[in-house]
């Protein structure tokens, strides 16, 4: 059976490849001359003309000197990575993507599963395994990776509120790793992370986010199943978030109390 044909190919990329052919078409050179050119294998090349594999950046970059495009394919290899990406991720859960970007803090309301933000790769394979095939579930867990990026930046304030119960069902073979990150995170002087203990008298079902802004009103994002969340923009809606959370971080363990909880539970595991 022959390997499968990316059926959703993104425009960049279809005409990445019409590029290619007529290029390779006027110059009058065959799949195997511009192969050996290039260093790679006409096989190769012959995935990347029939979708079979997306073209990758040093194809790219490659195909641009040995034509002489000026950039032309490094340009539609960068759209195509992101039409790419913006594909992937579900239509809910892009504007909270953008959003973090032009955010100065995040305060995070979590009972049921770890935040994107904070996963490991392995955990975030772990969340992307059901009903993908392995190299989508690559793709995912790249911009995720690529998106916890922000929590390096020391301006970019985080705070997070996550259910003891959320920590004790990370399944065993990823547990001591996600630890050992939250306590990692922690330690950063721009993230706040507190555990909600069990028992606490805290109803609130679902995940939320608030997101604040330098010279712009504050927004929110209320999670939903299979990538269906919610931003909310109304003053009173996010408001009354804002309260919750606050409510909610009283029941909170201390930031002290909190890592050692996480050391514990690393250590029994």
């Amino acid at each position: 059976m022959p390997p499968p044909r990316d059926t959703n190919p993104s425009t960049y990329q279809e005409v990445f490849v019409t590029e290619l052919r007529a290029r390779r078409d006027m110059a009058g050179l065959s799949r195997n001359k511009v192969a050996a050119a290039l260093g790679c294998t006409p096989q190769w090349l012959a995935k990347v003309e029939t979708f079979e594999k997306a073209p990758s950046e040093g194809l790219a970059d490659d195909l641009d000197t040995y034509f002489q495009t000026g950039g032309l394919f490094r340009r539609l290899w960068e759209k195509h990575v992101e039409a790419r990406k913006h594909g992937l991720i579900p239509s809910g859960f892009r504007p909270l993507i953008e959003a973090e970007k032009e955010a100065a803090e995040v305060s995070i309301y979590e009972p049921v599963l770890v935040p994107g933000l904070f996963q490991t790769e392995e955990c975030a394979r772990l969340v992307f395994s059901t009903g993908l095939r392995a190299d989508k579930i690559d793709e995912l867990v790249a911009i995720r990776m690529e998106r916890q990026s922000i929590l390096a930046d020391p301006k970019f304030l985080v705070f997070l509120l996550i259910g003891e119960a959320v920590i004790r069902d990370i399944l065993p073979v990823v547990r001591s790793e996600q630890c050992k990150k939250f306590l990692d995170l922690a330690q950063q002087p721009n993230i706040c992370l507190q555990v909600i203990p069990a028992g606490a008298p805290v109803f609130h079902p679902t995940g939320f986010q608030i997101l604040g802004f330098e010279g712009a009103p504050d927004v929110a994002y209320v999670e939903g199943t299979g990538g269906n969340g919610q931003m909310l923009g109304d003053v009173a809606a996010v408001r009354n978030l804002a309260v919750l959370f606050s409510v909610i971080r009283g029941q909170a363990l201390s930031v002290t109390e909190s890592t050692a909880l996480i050391r514990s539970i690393m250590e029994d595991t």
